[in-house]
């Protein structure tokens, strides 16, 4: 017992020490914008290899590489297929599983009937709480406040509302896909796409400078090509992640973790906004549009969590986005789709929860951590990317969804409920591989004779893994991640 206690203790004076060392500054400026604008630049740097080391960053020099930017590729253009692997997917078409196909068509159509049957009841039960709410207000002040000039009037019938708000808040489960709503269509036709294989996936993540956010610092992007996955046993998923060499200075610390040296899926690229732009255009031009008749077998989709602002922020850039079909209205494979095929569909995992479980609770780690799937670094746009790529297709995966009862609506919303509840009582996790960086550093610097002879390495938030590298052109940069 009493080496536990011990170890308790260290581990308290070593989470007081960790915190004082990576925060104090951050602390110190959390409500002092200036302060903490100033003190961007000051804290240790992971380091780019190859960096110029003259190169500056900055919010200037962003503004005015955004300003003088032109994308050179347009909307067709793409050096990807200079490299072999790639060309040749041109010329891989899609093949039809019967077996596959019928399956999911099976699943669909338990699915309709589930959730009418859900949707019923829900419905039933709903309004029997609302019945039960009215006649208490009817016993409380005589009657159901309606809409009035009167400000007595005005502040019952806000405290009205404010009780049904609250009924159905706590109501599981809130039905909001209905069999028959385009809600529910997006639903099956997201199912359909992702369960049949046939779908590529653009998935995409921008972050922005929490000072201003028409400054892009980071792009993530993790493309999953059934393509390259016809004969895999563990699947193929290429992830990229660009950081803008203006924006490198600039740190987010105040609103959002800056985790942008912590991409954990190969070595982040640092490019010159005009280059990262080509970069992402090159990949849209390549994966989102049709060079051949094999590509035209293929359906594809841009993938993101609350996908739209990505969008923009893409947009802003300069990057040219394909005209895209967010409804997903036309059922996959008819008549009307195919006249489609140049619409690009866009799936986003955040509409694809909260119109089965409801908008509490839809943040990506939170929706991660629900559908028990390992992740870290949130906020890296790399990172992000790849989260949401791997999540879309785990939501999208029928037997997915029934191995992990993602259709038993009423069960997913207890399991949501009590994580809410824990959250209230358990503590922030800090992970003991950080507690233990730090107290070996400082012990290092405790062992250091008076001469200095022992060299101390500072320590530098990073992960262990490929680090950054400085590229002056987007070609070079992609050509880096084939290795």
């Amino acid at each position: 017992m009493n080496f536990w206690v011990k170890s308790m203790k260290a581990y308290e004076a070593i989470f007081k020490m960790a915190t004082h060392r990576f925060n104090s500054k951050a602390v110190r400026s959390y409500h002092q914008p200036q302060a903490l604008n100033r003190s961007l630049t000051t804290r240790n740097a992971a380091k780019v290899r190859g960096m110029v080391p003259s190169r500056r960053g900055g919010i200037g020099l962003y503004k005015s590489s955004s300003n003088n930017l032109t994308n050179k590729l347009g909307k067709h253009v793409t050096w990807i297929n200079e490299f072999e692997h790639f060309n040749a997917l041109h010329k891989v078409s899609y093949s039809s599983n019967d077996l596959l196909r019928d399956e999911i068509q099976k699943y669909l159509k338990a699915l309709k009937t589930n959730y009418y049957s859900i949707s019923k009841k829900s419905t039933e039960s709903l309004n029997k709480k609302l019945e039960a709410l009215n006649k208490e207000w009817i016993e409380k002040v005589g009657h159901i406040p309606e809409v009035s000039k009167d400000d007595k009037e005005k502040g019952l019938r806000k405290q009205y509302l404010a009780a049904v708000s609250d009924v159905k808040n706590e109501h599981i489960p809130m039905m909001d896909c209905q069999p028959g709503s385009s809600q529910f269509t997006y639903l099956c036709n997201t199912i359909e796409l992702l369960s049949s294989n046939k779908t590529i996936c653009f998935a995409v993540d921008v972050e922005a400078f929490e000072f201003d956010t028409n400054i892009v610092t980071e792009i993530g992007i993790s493309i999953y090509d059934p393509r390259e996955n016809v004969y895999s046993l563990t699947p193929t998923i290429r992830s990229y992640h660009l950081i803008v060499a203006e924006a490198l200075p600039l740190r987010n610390k105040k609103f959002v973790c800056d985790f942008k040296d912590c991409f954990l899926l190969g070595e982040s690229l640092v490019l010159p906004l005009e280059q990262c732009v080509e970069f992402i255009q090159s990949l849209i031009n390549f994966y989102m549009k049709c060079e051949t008749d094999e590509d035209s077998s293929w359906e594809r989709a841009f993938v993101g969590h609350s996908i739209s602002g990505d969008i923009r922020w893409l947009k802003k850039i300069g990057v040219h986005i394909p005209e895209l079909d967010n409804e997903l209205d036309n059922p996959v494979g008819s008549a009307d789709a195919n006249d489609l095929k140049k619409h690009i569909k866009m799936l986003d995992t955040e509409k694809m929860y909260s119109i089965c479980y409801g908008r509490k609770g839809s943040s990506l780690g939170k929706l991660l951590r629900l559908f028990h799937m390992p992740h870290a670094f949130l906020h890296n746009a790399g990172n992000d990317a790849y989260y949401t790529l791997l999540l879309m297709l785990k939501l999208g995966d029928f037997n997915f969804r029934k191995q992990i009862g993602a259709d038993d609506l009423e069960a997913m919303g207890y399991r949501i409920r009590q994580w809410f509840e824990r959250e209230k009582d358990e503590p922030k996790i800090l992970p003991m591989s950080y507690v233990l960086s730090v107290t070996n550093a400082n012990n290092d610097k405790s062992n250091a004779n008076d001469n200095g002879r022992k060299k101390i390495k500072d320590l530098v938030p990073q992960t262990e893994f490929s680090g950054s590298q400085w590229f002056q052109n987007a070609r070079a940069a992609f050509k880096s991640t084939l290795v």
